[in-house]
């Protein structure tokens, strides 16, 4: 039996494609806690890039994110938030998901193909609270659900980055909130277990880094992070095949 606290834990890329590159320099997106202090910092692998991708930052992303997860079915048990997939193709963007597990459990290995010229956007971990479902999910108004997402996200530690073997700096300063966003209406056999239409408002948080695109060929992502209090862990690599595209 999954804990609930695995519900709204989750390992995440998140790809949209643009121009290609060789290198993977890391974007320090728009990020701001709910004091509005500047969090984001940029790692020295590369020239620093904008700070938003399609317009976004990537707490907006990361909304997006959670609104795409959360409309997708669970079928025969299967989910990406469960047991790992890819969600959504909306504007050329795809959202990779793997699970939070019991901390014994072996490492997930998620194979993808894109074409050359995607960004990937990923979130390490992230967690979300909303006014639909119960407590310790649950918040009445925005501030409460800033709140219940940040405290959520404060159980999680050690979150890390591999990209083909090489350790992402100070995952810490990229962590955002997403702004006050909407899910919903929910289809039923939702991953949230509420009745189908529901509608509810929504603030998530997590570790969010923002990559340029991948050379051609095979890349290795792997994210990482404990949830100590609750016996749980994440660990995903992802293996990311990209190919040229087609003309």
């Amino acid at each position: 039996m999954r804990h609930p606290y695995a519900r709204v834990l989750a390992v995440t890329a998140i790809t949209g494609l643009l121009a290609s590159s060789a290198v993977t320099p890391l974007v320090a997106a728009d990020q701001h806690d709910s004091s509005a202090r500047e969090r984001g910092s940029i790692d020295s692998s590369g020239p620093r890039p904008p700070g938003k991708y399609r317009g976004l930052n990537s707490g907006e992303w990361l909304a997006v994110w959670w609104q795409e997860n959360l409309a997708a079915a669970v079928e025969g048990g299967h989910h990406p938030l469960i047991d790992a997939g890819a969600v959504g193709d909306n504007n050329r963007t795809v959202f990779l998901v793997g699970p939070v597990l019991p901390a014994d459990s072996a490492r997930v290995t998620t194979r993808v193909t894109i074409p050359s010229g995607t960004h990937l956007v990923v979130p390490i971990i992230t967690v979300e609270c909303s006014e639909a479902e119960e407590p310790p999910f649950h918040g009445d108004d925005e501030a409460q659900l800033r709140a219940c997402a940040n405290d959520l996200l404060d159980q999680a530690s050690e979150p890390s980055m591999r990209i083909d073997g090489r350790l992402v700096k100070d995952p810490h300063t990229y962590r955002v909130e997403t702004p006050l966003f909407r899910y919903g209406p929910l289809t039923a056999n939702n991953y949230l277990g509420l009745p189908a239409g529901t509608q509810s408002d929504a603030v998530g948080a997590g570790y969010v880094l923002v990559l340029q695109p991948l050379s051609v060929g095979v890349h290795r992502i792997r994210v990482a992070a404990n949830v100590f209090a609750f016996g749980l862990a994440a660990d995903t690599e992802f293996i990311i095949t990209v190919e040229p595209q087609r003309r």
